[in-house]
């Protein structure tokens, strides 16, 4: 595998296309190689594997993970980062690209490219979806939430976020991080905080730290629904923590009614407790007791 450019080269061939990178996009390109290697290595991509990249920017981990994975899509939204590595990357086996953005669906929903590329991926031969990263900060919350509502569920995810987030994510139940995002991903996988980055291995730098998060599917309650099952369940979580400093008194009828169920067929519950003192498997099993008939 061919060394790549310094980062010199590429801001000329940038400023060339007329780029400047986007602080509102999240757009801050990962320098450092060796911290490329090591994400690809988290989540060891093989030939039986297919892997989704989440904002390519300049190519720098995509040229890992293609020449590791089976297949390997590589999804940017602007056209002249897709453009350059798309030239940096040609002939790499296996290694497709989607121009668009990741939130491209209806109703900012996963492009149905993503979730094409994921169901095409052959289950056989122990192959894995996989999901490897440096997602744009500002819509890494948003795809988090859809990866885990779309069809088919991920095995794994390694992504580089920002720290805050990778910490919510990451919580546990009563911990002041804990919140709607931290149970819909862990209803359907475990999260590992696996390393802090810190700004000035990027450029350009941005004003927080960043932290690489690990996902892994789990066998839980929310294991085997579909993905409209998958979509109540975000909207249920959602209603349940839109006012989070409200008692469950509150805030599980709201979230009963926000799918159209009720909570009539709840057992005991302590209706003083808040929603963020509650585990994901217990709200999962809410949730389904809510659900309409």
């Amino acid at each position: 595998m061919a060394d790549r450019d310094t980062f010199g080269h590429y801001r000329d061939r940038m400023a060339a296309l007329g780029f400047r990178p986007s602080s509102t996009l999240g757009q801050n390109f990962l320098l450092d190689p060796s911290l490329h290697r090591w994400i690809a290595d988290q989540a060891a991509p093989t030939a039986a594997d297919t892997v989704v990249e989440i904002g390519t920017g300049l190519g720098f981990l995509t040229r890992e993970l293609a020449a590791r994975a089976g297949r390997t899509l590589g999804v940017e939204l602007d056209p002249r980062l897709l453009e350059l590595a798309q030239a940096d990357l040609a002939g790499m086996r296996g290694l497709d690209w989607l121009a668009g953005d990741a939130l491209g669906g209806p109703g900012r929903t996963l492009h149905p490219g993503i979730a094409a590329a994921l169901l095409a991926a052959p289950p056989a031969a122990g192959g894995r979806r996989l999901v490897v990263a440096n997602l744009p900060y500002s819509v890494s919350g948003p795809l988090l939430a859809e990866l885990v509502a779309a069809a088919p569920l991920l095995d794994t995810a390694v992504v580089l976020v920002q720290k805050e987030l990778a910490q919510r994510i990451a919580a546990r139940p009563g911990g002041a991080d804990y919140g709607g995002l931290s149970v819909v991903v862990q209803a359907v996988g475990t999260a590992a905080l696996l390393r802090d980055v810190p700004p000035d291995v990027f450029r350009p730098r941005p004003k927080v730290v960043s932290a690489i998060l690990r996902l892994d599917r789990r066998r839980g309650p929310l294991d085997g629904a579909d993905e409209p099952a998958r979509r109540q369940f975000l909207a249920f979580v959602r209603a349940l923590f839109g006012q989070r400093r409200k008692a469950l008194r509150t805030t599980l009828p709201a979230a009963a009614a926000a799918i159209g169920g009720s909570t009539a067929a709840l057992g005991a519950i302590d209706w003083q407790l808040r929603a963020e003192a509650i585990a994901p498997d217990t709200i999962v099993g809410w949730w389904r007791a809510c659900r309409p008939a």
